[in-house]
């Protein structure tokens, strides 16, 4: 395998809706963005671990736990910040201020805490490896079919109107297998991430050509709100 630059950037912004201060609230003894940046220095194919934040006590905790810190401009930590952009600040922070041009980036989840030991440089190494794909990205098989979901036709007397052409399918062993992207760990290719600046289509930074790394459910654990904790906190007491 040839050997490429690559980071881990950890996004964090302080502003939280659901949960306030959710990147360092205390999780099992330790802030949640610990189990991120905990995983993502175990990795032996990050040359750089580092969080954007633009939130204060974030960056004094994720130094503290040994990752390093770009402070990201509070335009780019609004609600609405595409996360991809946070990608494209820290590249072109290296780039303009060390000289530094990673060729992959690895984005990882503050929110995520339990990761499988070893996925972050399965990850990153089956990009490397696979010179035509432009992303490799964890997802989860799922269940729920959207060929049988519903959206409110009419919000006052509340009927409903399928979002998708009805399938005759209600087994779902007779459908194909559906895949979501979890945001655990993507493997992406900077000429890729900045080629796809401004367009705003889903998972359009990850380019045309995406592989995915399917892992189980307890893997794409993410903590949103308090009703997410204890199921969190389930997993990485059982995690091995």
């Amino acid at each position: 395998m040839t050997r490429k630059r690559v980071i881990g950037v950890i996004p964090a912004k302080g502003r939280s809706q659901r949960l306030p201060n959710k990147n360092i609230l205390d999780i099992a003894g330790k802030p949640l963005i610990g189990y991120t940046i905990e995983a993502a220095r175990k990795a032996r194919l990050l040359d750089q671990v580092i969080v954007s934040t633009d939130d204060d006590v974030i960056c004094d905790v994720a130094v503290r736990l040994g990752a390093r810190v770009v402070i990201r401009p509070k335009e780019l930590a609004r609600d609405d910040s595409p996360i991809d952009d946070a990608y494209r600040h820290t590249v072109r922070y290296l780039e303009d201020h060390e000289g530094f041009v990673p060729e992959v980036v690895v984005g990882m989840q503050a929110n995520m805490p339990v990761r499988k030991d070893g996925e972050i440089d399965a990850v990153v190494r089956r990009l490397i490896e696979t010179p035509w794909a432009t992303a490799v990205a964890t997802a989860k098989r799922i269940s729920e079919r959207p060929e049988w979901m519903k959206r409110l036709k009419d919000e006052t007397t509340g009927e409903i109107t399928p979002i998708a052409d009805a399938s005759t399918n209600y087994r779902v062993q007779d459908l194909p297998e559906l895949y979501l992207l979890d945001g655990a760990i993507i493997a992406l290719r900077t000429e890729v991430l900045k080629s796809s600046a401004g367009n705003r289509r889903v998972h359009a930074y990850l380019g045309d050509r995406v592989l995915i790394h399917v892992h189980a459910p307890r893997y794409a654990v993410e903590i949103d709100d308090h009703d997410d904790v204890g199921l969190a906190e389930y997993f990485l007491s059982s995690h091995s």
